[in-house]
């Protein structure tokens, strides 16, 4: 018997058990169970994969409603202790894709949380001048008179230039760190100051280009 043939089976005796366990019948199990397949059998992982777009069937194996009992049922026939895995696709390499795909995801957690490292103390920077925004204009009284907000939004602007020369100097590489959060002070500023946040921007490099010239 082939090794094909040998998960056909495994799978054909998983069903059967899992017919008997079910106690009142479950449709949206069973359907699943019957479009799924066992494509591998790879060490302590029992793969079943299910036909391209079909995943939201196949996730009535693993939701926490059911999976105790498909496990138990894979673990009766198998004879040992697996983590049941469902993917797309049925045929042999979709679990060679999915692990890939696993092996991309975690790397790419892993560059993220590195940068988010590397760019703590720009951060750092940055989330001092947010709440010093909210401050600046918090602090005022008699804020409905455009004079009281100009004054708050005149110091926020110089607050955000010393910021941004501080942020750089703490991390120069981070340039898209740096203009996203220049982009989310001057919405702050916009939305406290009631000035559309285009006119804040072209007034804060109006006023970088005074400081710095």
């Amino acid at each position: 018997m082939s090794d094909q043939q040998d998960l056909k089976a495994t799978w054909a005796q998983v069903k059967e058990k899992l017919l008997d366990e079910m106690g009142d019948f479950n449709r949206s199990l069973w359907d699943a169970a019957n479009a799924a397949e066992l494509i591998a059998l790879d060490e302590d992982q029992f793969v079943l994969g299910v036909p391209p777009g079909k995943m939201s069937l196949g996730s009535h194996l693993d939701s926490t409603a059911n999976a105790p009992l498909v496990r138990r049922c894979v673990e009766a026939v198998v004879g040992r202790s697996v983590n049941v895995e469902i993917v797309e696709g049925t045929d042999p390499d979709a679990w060679e894709r999915e692990k890939q795909r696993r092996e991309q995801r975690e790397q790419a957690a892993i560059r993220r949380q590195q940068v988010s490292r590397e760019t703590a103390g720009a951060r750092a920077i940055w989330a001092e001048l947010y709440e010093e925004i909210g401050r600046l204009f918090g602090g005022v009284r008699e804020r409905r008179f455009a004079l009281v907000r100009a004054k708050a939004f005149a110091k926020a602007l110089l607050a955000m230039v010393d910021t941004e020369q501080k942020a750089l100097e703490e991390d120069p590489e981070a340039e898209e760190l740096h203009q996203q959060q220049l982009d989310r002070s001057i919405e702050r500023i916009a939305s406290l100051a009631e000035i559309p946040a285009t006119m804040v921007a072209v007034e804060y490099l109006r006023v970088k280009s005074i400081k710095r010239g």
